[in-house]
């Protein structure tokens, strides 16, 4: 969170649920590219959906250095599985 003083001396006190971010991001914003990032960079969970579906197509596409890639940087390990491991 954050908090800050106002030149009137008020304190004041933001704090952002994490689960919301990645959601958000997605769904108001439309920026699936965005909220991925945010993910990976932050360590958030609620992309794990676009995690997959990315995972997913770049596998079927034939790309698996990338979608390797996508399953190494998704948070929270969600695609570091066996049945993801079987796959390659």
């Amino acid at each position: 969170g954050i908090i800050g003083v106002t030149r009137k001396g008020q304190v004041l006190s933001v704090c952002v649920e994490e689960e919301n971010i990645i959601p958000y991001i997605t769904n108001v914003l439309q920026n699936p590219d965005l909220a991925l990032r945010m993910a990976v960079r932050n360590n958030l969970a609620g992309a794990e959906e676009l995690f997959a579906r990315k995972f997913n197509a770049l596998f079927a596409q034939g790309n698996y250095s990338e979608a390797a890639k996508v399953a190494a940087n998704a948070p929270k390990g969600i695609l570091r599985t066996p049945d993801t491991i079987r796959r390659f």
